[in-house]
């Protein structure tokens, strides 16, 4: 195998080990076995467990970053954005499991997981509170309430719905539908009124 092949083997034996023991305490050694390699080797490509969860750590950021924002057009409606970003998002999690939590837990890269989590989450965020407040009209803080929940809920609901068998596609249309008519009975109920003609 190539010396970058095995390192990415390496690394998909982590994220195995990880999802599976639901924490990021594993050692090297416990790595190694999961990769099917020998100890020297992971010692090799990451001579320290917090330069393997730090590398880890990095490229599951990079693969969030592909699935994001950057791979809408800028001028797509905000109907289109919302469903493209939660297919993007969900499959992300279906897919990969609560890995990024599970690091952040981990004291060795909670820092750097909490940086890279609020530097996404805040630039998402600031996107969809601003096209949600220029779409459905509502006040700030009701986008920023709304944006909050729509976007911390996935990551925690996922393995509840992997457990129950329940599929990323069905998730996807059912959580889709569900914000795109959270904003509209939102605008309802909180968007501006038209401006009343004086008779």
């Amino acid at each position: 195998m190539a010396p970058a092949d095995r390192r990415e083997h390496i690394l998909d034996a982590a994220v195995t080990l990880i999802v599976g023991a639901g924490h990021a305490r594993c050692t090297l050694e416990q790595v190694a076995a999961a990769a099917g390699v020998s100890t020297p080797l992971v010692y090799k490509y990451f001579p320290r467990r917090e330069d393997l969860l730090t590398v880890l750590l990095d490229r599951e950021f990079r693969l969030l970053a592909r699935r994001g924002l950057n791979s809408i057009p800028p001028d797509a409606p905000v109907e289109q954005v919302v469903r493209t970003t939660v297919a993007n998002a969900l499959h992300y999690y279906f897919e990969r499991g609560p890995i990024v939590r599970l690091l952040s837990d981990d004291p060795a890269v909670a820092e750097l997981a909490r940086r890279g989590n609020r530097a996404s989450t805040r630039a998402t965020s600031e996107y969809f509170i601003a096209r949600f407040v220029e779409r459905y009209g509502v006040p700030g803080d009701v986008a920023l309430i709304a944006v909050t929940m729509v976007i911390n809920a996935p990551i925690l609901s996922v393995p509840r719905l992997r457990r129950r068998n329940i599929s990323a596609d069905l998730t996807i249309e059912v959580w889709s539908e569900f914000i795109l008519g959270g904003w509209k009975a939102l605008a309802a109920k909180y968007g501006r009124k038209p401006a009343r003609r004086r008779p």
